[in-house]
């Protein structure tokens, strides 16, 4: 018989993120599992590093094999760099 993996869906960080779309910070992040929801479900850009790197953290994080605070940082980067992406650029 197989093996049950927990995974800390209940995680919180010590500080939340807020983020949100355009000016608005209308939407907490509590933890890596709100971060994962989010990048999926509002990021446009689903692709680089800086994604990739914050959404296997975040997961290993769940996961128990780093301290899910470590992850937090990750998520703030790549969510600076999805705001940088969408942004206007005059021309």
């Amino acid at each position: 018989m197989g093996t049950v993996t927990p995974v800390g869906f209940n995680l919180r960080w010590t500080r939340p993120v807020y983020v949100g779309v355009s000016d608005k910070l209308d939407t907490t992040i509590y933890g890596p599992a709100d971060a994962i929801r989010w990048m999926q479900g509002n990021f446009s850009h689903k692709h680089g590093f800086t994604y990739w790197r914050a959404h296997a953290l975040c997961h290993s994080a769940l996961l128990g094999t780093i301290h899910h605070d470590f992850a937090r940082q990750s998520f703030v980067d790549a969510w600076v760099e999805q705001t940088s992406l969408e942004e206007p650029h005059d021309s």
